[in-house]
């Protein structure tokens, strides 16, 4: 998986370094037609599908231990609108990695503002900003609710070049911050206590994927 990532950055950097050598000989060459031309094929808005894999971050935010990382990789599926260079709507299913320790196979529904800017060599920085829906998926009973209600944000970089026709590439960085009723009832003396607090945690992902727009 890191070497994937690895070479998705890699293609975005050569990419990137070739759009700037290809604009600088059109502006020597005073050739605008050919820049225009670009501009005007590049998919900007549309609907648009992805899929994307990477690796999986979890914290016990309330007890601040340690990161603890997933030996299981994260996927997720992408649904979105881009409705102009700058704003897009997106909807996010994440399967997030098995976490060690605690027994969960985490899933998130998500709804995000994702807000940028498209540049003409196809680049756009991104960030990400919305809510998500939790199923922790236990393996074994617990004083926790399974399900939850959290907060999601992040950045990014995607490329999408006009000469790929709506294809993109993207790598980026996201985190579900989230909280989940625990309940008390006893303590290991039996003794009952029957209340109620919210624990809090955060699963975060980087990953890498590609998507179609139409």
């Amino acid at each position: 998986m890191k070497k994937t990532i690895g070479m998705i950055v890699l293609l975005l950097t050569t990419s990137t370094v070739q759009a700037k050598i290809m604009t600088t000989d059109n502006t020597e060459a005073k050739q605008p037609s050919a820049s225009v031309s670009a501009t005007s094929d590049q998919k900007v808005k549309g609907l648009y599908f992805g899929v994307g894999a990477g690796a999986t971050e979890f914290e016990h935010l309330d007890y601040n231990g340690p990161t603890v990382d997933s030996d299981d990789n994260m996927i997720k599926f992408i649904a979105g609108y881009q409705f102009s260079r700058i704003f897009a709507l997106e909807g996010q299913y994440t399967k997030y990695g098995e976490i060690n320790g605690y027994g969960w196979e985490p899933t998130a529904v998500s709804l995000t503002a994702n807000l940028g800017y498209t540049f003409s060599n196809g680049l756009r920085p991104f960030g990400v900003a919305g809510f998500s829906a939790i199923d922790l998926n236990k393996q074994y009973d617990s004083g926790l609710e399974d399900k939850g209600v959290g907060l999601r944000y992040g950045f990014g970089l995607e490329y999408a070049p006009a000469v790929l026709s709506g294809f993109s590439a993207r790598v980026g960085y996201e985190i579900d911050i989230f909280g989940i009723e625990y309940t008390y009832s006893s303590d290991s003396s039996g003794y009952s206590y029957g209340y109620t607090e919210i624990e809090e945690f955060a699963l975060g992902s980087f990953y890498a994927s590609v998507a179609y727009k139409f």
